[in-house]
């Protein structure tokens, strides 16, 4: 049986001389795995760099483990994400959070529809690039199912992880506890539920311009992981974080 789709390639694991298992998110399936035979005359292989889009045709018999793709054609030109190493370690970080937090194999077309949109903003962005992997970052989890509630205000300026929503000083010492995010972090988020995507390099908090820089972002980012990982009940690492922040800073 012959099914058409489009998938976003997340990662490959080479099987055997020619054979390649392709993880990926699917408009039609959610997550799966596809097979890919790879041609030794031909450039198909460079298909499959990280967050490429493609256009797929698979084949299955009913008895093979998987589906095979038998054609592959890219509907987008996503040159940078493979040339700009900036872009490139965005997308390494995007392809793996989307591999430990979306695990559902059914179709989902508003998560899709994300993902697929986001992979074209970052191709083409040119300012902010540095800030996009913590706006995807942020609106991912509205895709999740647990967007923090933006009720954020002077008089609430630091976000807890539990409740999801913004909440006053826990204690007049400034010190909080492990699932309250701190006050630089928490303005952060406030501000980039606010900022579009194409308005990455300069995101605001009420009237003020955020100063954001490789410690901010990593501060952030981490944070911001745990309280995913604290809603869907499972410890999150990502391990290309570190990478992003040496590029960045």
């Amino acid at each position: 049986m012959l099914v058409k789709s489009q998938i976003v390639v997340l990662h490959t694991i080479k099987h055997g001389d020619t054979g390649i298992v392709v993880q990926c998110y699917s408009n039609t399936s959610g997550r799966c795995s596809l097979y890919f035979r790879a041609s030794r005359k031909s450039s198909n292989i460079s298909l499959l760099h990280k967050l490429n889009i493609l256009d797929v045709v698979t084949y299955s018999n009913g008895t093979q483990s998987m589906p095979t793709i038998k054609e592959a054609v890219a509907p987008y030109n996503l040159g940078s994400l493979r040339s700009d190493i900036y872009k490139s370690s965005i997308a390494i970080f995007i392809s793996e959070l989307l591999g430990r937090t979306v695990r559902e194999s059914e179709a989902n077309p508003h998560l899709y529809s994300f993902i697929s949109s986001s992979i074209q903003i970052l191709e083409h962005i040119d300012e902010g690039v540095a800030n996009f992997h913590i706006h995807f970052l942020t609106h991912l989890c509205k895709m999740l199912g647990f967007m923090p509630m933006d009720n954020y205000s002077t008089a609430t300026p630091l976000f807890d992880m539990a409740t999801a929503k913004f909440t006053a000083h826990p204690f007049g010492n400034g010190i909080y506890g492990t699932q309250i995010i701190g006050e630089r972090e928490s303005q952060l988020l406030h501000a980039l539920m606010n900022t579009p995507s194409t308005n990455l390099a300069r995101p605001k908090c009420g009237n003020q311009e955020l100063q954001i820089n490789g410690e901010l972002r990593l501060s952030y980012a981490k944070r911001m992981i745990e309280y995913i990982s604290h809603h869907i009940g499972n410890t999150i690492e990502i391990k290309s974080l570190d990478i992003l922040h040496q590029i960045f800073s």
